[in-house]
């Protein structure tokens, strides 16, 4: 029997799935953004009806936008998702992308709101229910469709269908008990794809449940939904280059080429280095420390104004507070916390090595709230700890993490996301599946990143690194997208440069702004590497 598929469009005016103000009623090429998304997703065949969930205060404005379409209009009165927090902090470190982010969730997981869709589905008793974003005005009418088609060919051995591409081509099709089964667990779509500890299965992208559209929309990265002023400036350059009748596989060769010859105006992911005062000696072999590093800073709130100004410019800039140091002994940390809060930082994250974090410090945390704190554990066992980091402090960071878990919990509060790292290296090789294991099942969510030796500038004698950069090398993708302030107010190229040898400038003499466009970052990024010795020898210039 042919499965019955509606679609569900879930609508705010108000206040988009970032926390931002939503741009659904701006006007594109003409139309507003809404009336652009529900114009292709009624020109999807294989849906026998399109709903839009609205809240009951704004059925009038959005039947205005729609006006004499078929569409109907299923108004609520609903709060807000029970996950709507943890789904903002990790997604924000992941926006181009339709999987990644901390905890892994996806972009789907983003509009998905469970309550309405079971009540929408009980409503109509649909089979599966395809759901779009709002604010995808470049949707593929025959993507989706073609989505629809493998979700029904497949249904008997994946209830949930998902397609690999970018954020705005992207879309999802649940079945009925899948709906309800995630209504039943108050959590997105996206956790039924991550990896659980006690129920292990292969990931749904090399299983029936994830349908394979052409190659370059699989690899293509940017975000095409509405909802930022990145964004939207993405997409108004897609449209003025014809982009309003392309298929999604031409979008999706366009967001290649956009990505590899051009430069935006503003990073999207700041990391500034506080302080390099910390607590480990100099034999650490997971990050530089003591005499590799140079003392430098506590960091000039001078320097922390230009990064706020520049945020208050551009809405999703996230920012980490790491570098070679223990960023929470910053004099000054909790009034740094409020001042990027405050000026619009989409996301805040913390690299702390939880061995004592002062108290105030550790109240602005929530206070602010900060959206992720990274621990860098690097261990599953104190041995392996001892190791790694040149001391004892296993069991004083474990309690650390679940003291702030703890607080987290007496909160009642998402935020902030708690984090354990581990860096990948023969020393930790045999702790990897206890790490993922344990971590997983306590706090839903770790991070495993790759040894560096910051362009060969840096060799501890005993972590072994597993090279996975590509053989040839056509320029860092990092450097298109990351920008790294030092504690001396010194901008560097990249996360890699400890030391400050590739400089760009210092915020006491030059804007934020120009050093993003200089020519020495923009050699970075072309990969001319002969005038900056680090990059000759680096490893990461593939990852994004």
């Amino acid at each position: 029997m042919t499965q019955n598929v509606i679609t569900a469009i879930y609508v705010d005016l108000e206040t988009n799935p970032l926390g931002l103000t939503a741009r659904l009623s701006h006007e594109l090429a003409g139309k507003p953004v809404l009336r652009h998304t529900v114009e292709r997703a009624l020109a999807i065949d294989a849906v026998s009806s399109t709903h839009i969930l609205c809240h009951a205060s704004q059925r009038s404005a959005v039947a205005d936008l729609l006006a004499d379409l078929p569409v109907t209009l299923d108004t609520h009165q609903a709060p807000a998702p029970p996950y709507q927090d943890l789904v903002r902090s990790s997604r924000s470190w992941g926006l181009d992308g339709w999987r990644g982010g901390i905890g892994s969730l996806c972009t789907f997981d983003e509009d998905c709101h469970g309550e309405l869709l079971a009540a929408l589905q009980h409503k109509t008793n649909a089979d599966s229910i395809l759901t779009i974003p709002a604010a995808a005005p470049l949707i593929d009418p025959e993507l989706c469709g073609a989505l629809i088609a493998h979700h029904r060919e497949f249904i008997q051995a994946s209830e949930l269908t998902i397609v690999q591409a970018p954020p705005g081509l992207n879309a999802l099709v649940m079945s009925a008990n899948t709906i309800q089964q995630l209504r039943q667990i108050a959590m997105p779509p996206g956790a039924l794809l991550v990896y659980q500890p006690d129920s292990p299965v292969a990931d749904l992208t090399g299983r029936e449940g994830c349908y394979r559209p052409a190659t370059e929309i699989v690899h293509a990265s940017g975000r095409l939904l509405a909802d930022t002023q990145r964004s939207w400036e993405r997409i108004g350059r897609v449209v003025e280059a014809g982009g309003l009748n392309w298929d999604a596989a031409r979008i999706a060769q366009w967001l290649i080429d956009d990505n590899s010859q051009r430069i935006d105006d503003a990073p999207r992911e700041i990391e500034i280095e506080l302080t390099t005062e910390c607590q480990f000696a100099t034999n650490d072999l997971a990050y530089p420390r003591g005499e590799y590093v140079s003392s430098r800073g506590p960091l000039t709130v001078s320097a922390i104004e230009s990064v706020t100004s520049i945020c208050r410019r551009y809405d999703d800039i996230r920012v980490m507070l790491g570098g070679f140091g223990e960023p929470t002994l910053h004099p000054q940390f909790a009034d740094i916390c409020r001042q990027l809060r405050d000026a619009g930082a989409l996301a805040i994250g913390v690299r702390s090595n939880g061995l004592a974090i002062p108290k105030a410090a550790e109240s602005a945390l929530f206070e602010t709230p900060v959206d992720v704190i990274e621990i860098t554990l690097d261990a599953a066992t104190p041995e392996t700890y001892q190791r790694m980091h040149g001391r004892d402090g296993f069991e004083t960071v474990v309690a650390t993490m679940e003291r702030l878990m703890q607080r987290r919990r007496d909160m009642q509060s998402v935020r902030p996301l708690i984090v354990p790292s581990m860096v990948k290296c023969a020393e930790t090789l045999d702790d990897l599946e206890q790490f993922v294991d344990r971590w997983q099942r306590a706090f839903g969510m770790y991070a495993l990143r790759g040894i560096s030796d910051y362009g060969g500038s840096w060799h501890p004698e005993r972590a072994v690194r597993f090279s996975t950069a590509p053989g040839s090398c056509t320029g860092c993708r990092r450097a298109r997208t990351r920008l790294m302030i030092l504690a001396d107010g010194t901008v560097t190229t990249c996360d890699q440069d400890f030391a400050g040898k590739q400089a760009l400038g210092n915020l006491r003499n030059d804007g934020l702004e120009a050093l993003w466009q200089s020519n020495a970052i923009n050699t970075a990024r072309i990969g001319a590497f002969s005038s900056l010795p680090l990059c000759q020898n680096c490893q990461e210039w593939h990852r994004p």
